[in-house]
């Protein structure tokens, strides 16, 4: 509890500073505690994602609730991560060299295969948000798909050798192996609280967590090969997380 409320100043704002659009002057370079601090962020975003969703159910239902959820997430987030599924998609399609896939994913233009990235991504987020704020008793777990994105960024931060003039070298230097293990306890946390109403799924909440980490890592090994240490991968690889942990909850 005391490394918890050790990230609720500084910390989390300079984390909502990097991860969000919300008005906050976040410090650069990101710290330690900024990098560790990403899933407390994500318990943010995921609380608006729970309140969005509460107001939609009363409003018209699963569907306006999920659309709301969504429209939410885009408010605070800005898109970012959007756009760097687009851009990884749009780099494993041009079939390039690691070396020569940079200009493609740099192109602010989309190609048809960012596109229709974007579109699958869009329309497989909303189908399982629905499906999951229609169950009574664990819509409530939507909060932690944004957790498992943001533990996915520094598990993936970790080891990452992003490019020089990558947006990701300052936070992949200070995500060390102390910042990586105090986000996986905050993120332990999340999922114990989301599951607090319903202590019975809190090892389903626990699973989604440790698969959407595995299917994220195997991913990003293979994207990596593919493209090379491009930052977009990152954004790219917390949307995963965010799926597969959405998608598991909505399997049990």
């Amino acid at each position: 509890m005391k490394a918890l409320r050790a990230l609720t100043g500084a910390p989390l704002r300079d984390a909502l500073g990097f991860l969000t659009v919300l008005p906050v002057r976040g410090r650069w370079p990101l710290g330690r505690a900024a990098v560790a601090a990403f899933p407390l962020a994500g318990m943010v975003i995921g609380s608006a994602w729970a309140a969005a969703a509460f107001l939609g159910l009363h409003i018209g239902g699963p569907l306006a609730a999920a659309a709301l959820v969504l429209a939410v997430d885009f408010a605070i987030t800005g898109g970012l991560h959007l756009d760097a599924v687009a851009d990884t998609a749009d780099g494993l399609a041009s079939h390039r060299p690691p070396d020569r896939v940079g200009e493609v994913m740099k192109d602010p233009r989309i190609g048809a295969v960012g596109a229709a990235a974007l579109i699958t991504t869009l329309i497989l987020r909303f189908a399982l948000l629905a499906a999951l704020i229609g169950a009574p008793d664990t819509w409530p777990a939507i909060a932690l798909a944004p957790v498992a994105g943001r533990l996915a960024l520094v598990s993936l931060l970790r080891t990452a050798r992003p490019r020089r003039d990558s947006l990701a070298k300052s936070p992949a230097k200070a995500a060390t192996g102390g910042a990586l293990a105090i986000a996986a306890i905050v993120t332990v946390a999340a999922a114990l609280a989301t599951a607090a109403t319903t202590p019975e799924t809190w090892p389903i909440t626990l699973a989604a967590i440790a698969i959407a980490m595995a299917v994220v890592h195997t991913t990003a090994r293979y994207w990596n090969r593919r493209l090379g240490q491009a930052g977009d991968i990152l954004g790219a690889a917390a949307i995963l997380a965010e799926i597969t942990t959405l998608a598991v909850l909505a399997g049990f």
